[in-house]
């Protein structure tokens, strides 16, 4: 003869798959919820991506059609976009120009940027002789250290030099700070392990500082243009700084509009593929960044 006692674990295994069942959908529910709320964000944020510059385009127009301003003060849109069409062969040509000194000006500041954080970042002296001098470089304004470089390189190397400077400054930080900012449980653990200095240093530091210097990599394919042009507008005939020059100095002004906005889209273009690379290189980084989100 069964007891009460004896009934209550029936009664709760009968319970069980129920509430088994129900918490799985709850957190099939959550999960959903979850990933529509990302869907959502991510619609929403290219969404803003397409609608500001178009807002921003209505705004210029609007402030065309109000204050009525000479073509060579402000150009419509519209009057952008046609002289760009028309110079499309001309704009091209310079812009083939300032891409391929955007290009290896980047590569060598990512190179040497990266050596020299290494450096910088492994030894004392190095950090006491080299780093100050690294940043002595962008105190210095560029615009005034370019009349110099003119003199001592030729205009291509001069130009080069100075998109460099540019850039190399946020390359050597954060591989710096990458270096030696790495986790000290993931040291203690090397050398736990039994690991040398020198196989810590290539297989722990240098990993962990990959996220920080492709941040700095990712700043320094937008200040590499900016270098670029500054070198253009001193010591060339060439690219798209030294058209806006010529172009804003003969009252052509809406292709100096056209001009700066491809220099715009020069500079998220070398961004996007840097930001790519960093997919690639480490995909970790972003499921951890969906992750945290």
């Amino acid at each position: 003869m069964s007891t009460t006692e004896d009934r209550v674990p029936t009664a709760e295994a009968k319970a069980q798959p129920g509430a088994t069942s129900g918490a799985a959908g709850a957190m099939a529910g959550l999960t959903g919820d979850v990933g529509g709320a990302r869907e959502r964000l991510r619609s929403a944020q290219v969404a803003l991506a397409v609608v500001l510059p178009l807002l921003a385009i209505v705004v210029w127009q609007v402030a065309i059609w109000m204050l009525a301003p000479r073509e060579w003060m402000l150009p419509s849109p519209a009057s952008v976009a046609r002289a760009g069409w028309d110079a499309r062969d001309r704009l091209w040509f310079h812009m083939q120009w300032t891409i391929l000194i955007a290009v290896i000006g980047l590569a060598l500041a990512i190179a040497i940027g990266s050596a020299l954080a290494y450096l910088v970042a492994r030894s004392r002296m190095a950090w006491l002789a080299v780093y100050p001098w690294v940043i002595v470089s962008q105190v210095i304004p560029l615009v005034a250290l370019a009349p110099l470089l003119v003199l001592w390189f030729p205009p291509f190397v001069a130009i080069l030099v100075l998109a460099v400077l540019m850039s190399i400054f946020p390359v050597v930080v954060a591989g710096v700070d990458g270096l030696r900012g790495t986790d000290r449980d993931l040291l203690r653990a090397a050398r736990g392990l039994g690991a040398d200095e020198a196989w810590t240093w290539h297989h722990v530091r240098v990993p962990s500082a990959l996220p920080r210097l492709f941040t700095g990599m990712r700043l320094a394919a937008v200040f590499v243009v900016s270098g670029a042009v500054v070198g253009e507008l001193v010591a060339s005939d060439r690219g798209l700084g030294a058209l806006t020059r010529l172009t804003a100095g003969q009252f052509e002004t809406p292709i100096t509009f056209a001009a700066v906005l491809l220099l715009g889209l020069t500079g998220l273009a070398l961004f996007g593929l840097v930001a790519l690379a960093e997919r690639i290189a480490l995909p970790w980084t972003r499921r951890a960044t969906r992750r945290g989100s």
